[in-house]
């Protein structure tokens, strides 16, 4: 069987045949891969840039891949033959309550597995077999995006976490009931920025995007259909908090340097929330005592954004098909390039390094 895998802490990926029993499976449903997702993850993994990834115990080597659309190959399980579904990615450790009630995303031991990146092999593999329930059916209307059902669900579960914190105060909520008074900071217009602007704009919030260049053509599209703000924060973030005042939530979409948090932490207002996603690569963040006692007094919220669910797989399977007729232009920009498994030296490539304007990219089996 093909597989690309990889040997965690080492740098360096392969396209190669493997024996179908060295690699993990998870259930009884047959499933026949048809498309991969690549996101910054799997290329920290690559690159060897991401600490936390481990092999699965007893192996030496890892099968890449936490994104995947596969469709059903036999009936099984209540899954008829012929559906398309997508794995949920990280699985329990069978020992604590968050883990046996399907929340491995607040797991207390740590003994969690995350498909491809920690513990246990991925989908970047002609096939396998899983349980029903880490499987999630993906409308055939949403072929062409549903791979971006992943990502989204990570960032469905960081604004539901948002939300829930600020029920800490009295009323969040605009005079009309909505949240069309509050703003957001997306710092970051990669895929994990463009996402989380898309479902901020969704629930009404006024939205700002920040990057140290000026927007790609992509990125204006999103920008204009969605009516979201753009900042170019190469000299800094002074005329941001000139001309657009303070942010109710700022979230760092970068995974870049620990120094931005210095930078953006003056522009959260009073009662905001700071979210982390993604895992810092370099720098650090500093803090006085100054910047502390303004977190005490003004009720600030710093917080970790981490992992979505099967139940938020589900929204985003909803706002995928719903951001077709609400934003169409930008739903058909977020694939950008489709790359066929046999085009090795591509596919190779792109999971090493970025492309200039990318958004997401596949690779179709």
């Amino acid at each position: 069987m093909k597989a690309i895998i990889v040997k965690p802490p080492n740098a360096g990926v392969q396209i190669t045949d493997v024996n179908e029993k060295e690699v993990d499976n998870y259930g009884k449903v047959k499933i026949r891969t048809l498309y991969n997702g690549i996101c910054g993850t799997d290329r920290e993994i690559v690159n060897g840039k991401l600490t936390l990834s481990t092999l699965p115990k007893g192996k030496n080597f890892l099968v890449l891949g936490h994104e995947a659309i596969g469709v059903v190959e036999e009936p099984c399980c209540g899954f008829s033959q012929g559906e398309l579904v997508m794995p949920v990615n990280r699985r329990g450790c069978g020992v604590c309550r968050n883990c046996l009630v399907g929340r491995p995303d607040f797991c207390e031991t740590g003994g969690f597995g995350e498909a491809g990146i920690h513990n246990m092999d991925g989908f970047m593999r002609e096939e396998w077999y899983d349980d029903p329930k880490y499987l999630v059916r993906i409308p055939k209307a949403l072929e062409d995006i549903g791979i971006l059902a992943q990502p989204l669900a990570d960032i469905e579960k960081s604004i539901e976490e948002i939300f829930e914190v600020q029920k800490r105060i009295p009323v969040w909520t605009c005079e009309d009931g909505t949240l069309n008074c509050r703003k957001a900071l997306i710092v970051g217009t990669g895929p994990i920025g463009i996402l989380f602007t898309l479902l901020f704009r969704t629930y009404g919030l006024e939205v700002w995007m920040a990057n140290r260049r000026e927007p790609t053509e992509v990125e204006q599209t999103v920008l204009e259909e969605t009516h979201t703000n753009y900042f170019n924060s190469a000299n800094g973030y002074e005329k941001l908090k000139d001309s657009a005042g303070k942010f109710d939530v700022i979230i760092d979409a970068t995974g870049a340097d620990a120094g931005l948090l210095t930078n953006v932490l003056p522009l959260l207002a009073r009662n905001g929330i700071l979210g982390l996603f993604g895992f810092s690569v370099s720098g650090s963040a500093s803090m006085d005592f100054k910047a502390l006692q303004e977190i005490v007094h003004a009720n600030k919220v710093l917080i970790g954004l981490v992992n979505g669910q099967k139940p938020h797989f589900q929204q985003a399977v909803i706002h995928l098909a719903s951001w077709k007729t609400l934003y169409p232009k930008t739903a058909k920009n977020l694939i950008t390039r489709t790359i066929s498994i046999e085009n090795e030296r591509e596919v190779l490539k792109v999971l090493k390094e970025k492309e200039h304007g990318e958004i997401k990219i596949r690779i179709i089996w």
